[in-house]
């Protein structure tokens, strides 16, 4: 297999899924697709209807675009499969908390997300509304991009939700390409989709009314052209890779950060073209990349000290039920890659996470394994590897409790799972030639005495 890529190749990548695996995604589709169907015409809501409609078409189409025709058959299913069972988890849930008294919302901030953005919508359309002072730090591109849903639906927070599902569904079109772009073989980009279609905490996070999944889309973007820059050098995509970081800074600022970082280096390190050519625009890219830090930096906001990332990781132990910002670096470093551990189970919620932790890991040690593998391709992963890197260093200096940083590791989940997926992919396909190698043997001899009548 070859780790970086110079032109797509068609016929070498073309591939199918198993039977077995296309029966369980069409299963798994009809099901979702019938439960999101049902709770929808029991709610009544037409507008609503018409919004899944709409997330479901537009999320194909922009798929369809993005995947390379030759792989569309396997891709595509897959990515339907993840909006529709984003889609029907936020129905269940939405109702369900609805009919528990929590009106829908789980966190809180979902709750003040709908909240600011149903009155940012009166005020667009000309009637009055009441917003409070504390609730304006808030006020970023998830909120913009709410009001805007509920200024044309009305107040309507499984509307929003629906989006965030849809824009689930796209985060994993662009995995798959990402890693069919790298890798040039469309088995580890099956994997990759549908590892991220299925992970625990992706789902959840793109099934509620939180900032989670624009953010992760965005990330996706980025990273998209710059690896379409590797493998092709398209020079507008340089200032066109700028456009989502500049939506980015009002979701997470440190991703914003990482992502101007990163683009220079990754332009700078692209495999391929002249030395000269790639000086010239790794300086354009610096130059866009210096004007928006010194704009965050020296208008948003200062720039922070180690007393600022203490401070944060203090404010963070409140009320938490497991916190580690006091601990040595070694001991903040051990929890930033594996918390929450298995073994710090306390009490029924705690169990939940377990399952997810174990995938974790072994993305973790596919990645690993992946990179010493590919060792010699590294230009083609720089991207992922540097933002991977800034993100864990952000997460070493500012996070103080595990809840917090459970929610905020989705940022780098599926960027870990695109780098462990040649890893993961070799581990499938040696688990299926085992029982093939089985099937072909027969029964075990020593099973049934065979070997003991021999030797007599």
């Amino acid at each position: 297999m070859v780790a970086t890529v110079t032109h797509r190749s068609s016929g070498s990548r073309t591939s199918t899924l198993p039977i077995i695996a296309r029966r369980l995604l069409a299963a798994g589709t009809g099901i979702c697709a019938g439960c999101l169907a049902g709770f929808l015409l029991t709610d009544g809501d037409l507008a609503l209807v018409v919004v899944a409609v709409l997330c479901v078409l537009v999320t194909i189409g922009i798929a369809g675009l993005v995947l390379p025709a030759d792989l569309r058959e396997v891709g595509l299913p897959i990515v339907l499969f993840a909006t529709l069972m984003r889609m029907a988890i936020a129905i269940v849930l939405y109702d369900g908390l609805v009919a528990a008294g929590r009106n829908g919302f789980v966190t809180g901030d979902d709750a003040l997300y709908a909240l600011l953005s149903s009155r940012l919508a009166e005020i667009m359309h000309g009637r009055p509304a009441v917003i409070d002072q504390d609730l304006l730090y808030l006020v970023g591109t998830y909120v913009h991009l709410e009001s805007w849903i509920f200024y044309v639906v009305g107040a309507k927070p499984l509307a929003a939700i629906f989006v965030n599902a849809a824009m689930g569904g796209l985060l994993v079109g662009l995995i798959f390409d990402i890693v069919c772009r790298i890798f040039r073989d469309s088995r580890p980009a099956i994997v990759a989709a549908l590892a991220v279609s299925v992970y625990p905490s992706l789902v959840l996070w793109s099934a509620l009314n939180l900032k989670d999944s624009l953010a992760l889309l965005l990330i996706a973007i980025v990273l998209w052209m710059l690896v379409i820059f590797h493998s092709r050098r398209i020079w507008w995509l340089i200032p066109a890779s700028f456009l989502p970081v500049l939506l980015m800074e009002d979701l997470r600022n440190y991703i914003f950060v990482g992502l101007a970082l990163v683009i220079p280096p990754s332009i700078l390190f692209a495999p391929g073209g002249t030395p000269r050519h790639r000086l010239l625009a790794s300086t354009a890219a610096m130059g866009i990349t210096a004007v928006l830090l010194l704009y965050h930096f020296g208008y948003r906001q200062g720039i922070p000290s180690p007393s600022d990332f203490d401070a944060q990781r203090g404010a963070m132990q409140f009320g938490a039920n497991v916190v580690f910002g006091d601990q040595p670096l070694i001991i903040r470093s051990a929890f930033v890659f594996f918390a929450p551990f298995p073994w710090m189970v306390r009490r029924m919620l705690d169990l939940f996470p377990v399952p997810e932790m174990l995938l974790w890991y072994l993305a973790l040690a596919g990645a690993c394994l992946a990179m010493f593998r590919y060792k010699r391709f590294w230009r083609a992963f720089a991207p992922l590897l540097l933002f991977c890197a800034w993100t864990f260093v952000i997460f070493l200096l500012a996070e103080g409790n595990v809840g917090t940083l459970f929610r905020h590791r989705a940022m780098v989940i599926p960027f870990v799972i695109i780098l462990s997926a040649p890893a993961l992919s070799v581990a499938i396909q040696m688990l299926g030639l085992a029982r093939r190698v089985t099937r072909m043997a027969g029964p075990n001899p020593m099973a049934n005495g065979a070997v003991k009548g021999a030797v007599k």
